[in-house]
């Protein structure tokens, strides 16, 4: 009885409120964030399923164009299925090495961005791909996904939305409790996960990893929502195609009376 309610207790937050989560809520956690995101499974095949990240460094006279100088993908158990150094091909102005953790030697002798580029095609292919502002990292591998294949967290709302202030965290060092507007991977892992990345240095497999942990959480009540509404434009799509051949009908039978006048 004893084990049970210190089970219990461990389960509640500051305030005495139970942290749980279901298929169709997403809460913060109440302790601070303590350990980095890890494989959940053993699979390391490449899996129907996958999450990307990339490193960018900085090109261009002033350093600002982001050119691709990492990319990772884990599958669906958190597990590397590809991490590798890119070769910009061009000369690097800042390597951003504050953020992106890329040296100019660990892009010595890495493979060309092509090489990489085609190597990725062929594992976006068919597959789900999540991930966090993926639109950056698309962009940097000169590449596109489906919409319908593609779970962003940058922009699912669940997620995305403003925090209330009984859910803002109390981590004023690490940034973590500003609840406003649509909030960082690092500040939704802390919120949701209890993970801490980027703390320094990002890794991209840490924030590939962070992505995909995100995404499992929510995941019932996602698919549920995607499902739901491509139901919805199934059926609009298929009221419009009858309209259009109601349209074309009373048009057909106007030119029929028109020739029997």
């Amino acid at each position: 009885r004893r084990r049970r309610r210190r089970a219990r207790a461990a389960r509640r937050g500051s305030g005495g409120t139970e942290v749980t989560y279901t298929d169709s809520a997403i809460r913060p956690m109440a302790s601070p964030p303590q350990k980095k995101p890890a494989p959940v499974g053993r699979n390391t095949a490449l899996t129907d399923v996958i999450a990307l990240d990339c490193e960018m460094v900085g090109c261009g006279e002033d350093g600002k164009r982001s050119v691709l100088a990492r990319v990772s993908v884990v599958n669906e158990d958190g597990n590397v299925v590809l991490d590798t150094f890119v070769a910009p091909g061009e000369r690097v102005v800042d390597y951003r090495t504050r953020v992106s953790g890329v040296r100019p030697s660990d892009l010595q002798h890495a493979p060309p961005f092509k090489e990489i580029q085609k190597k990725m095609a062929d594992i976006l292919r068919g597959r789900v791909l999540i991930g966090h502002a993926l639109r950056n990292d698309l962009k940097c591998l000169l590449l596109d996904h489906p919409k319908s294949m593609t779970r962003d967290t940058a922009t699912y709302r669940p997620l995305t939305r403003p925090l209330r202030a009984n859910e803002r965290m109390h981590d004023k060092k690490n940034g973590i409790a500003r609840g406003r507007g649509s909030r960082s991977l690092r500040e939704l892992c802390a919120q949701h996960l209890g993970l801490e990345i980027q703390a320094g240095e990002h890794s991209s497999v840490d924030d590939a990893r962070a992505a995909l942990l995100l995404y499992r959480k929510c995941a019932v009540a996602w698919e549920r929502e995607l499902r739901t509404a491509g139901a919805g434009e199934r059926r609009k799509k298929s009221a419009s195609q009858e309209e259009t051949k109601n349209k074309r009908r009373e048009r057909d039978d106007d030119d029929d009376d028109d020739d029997e006048r």
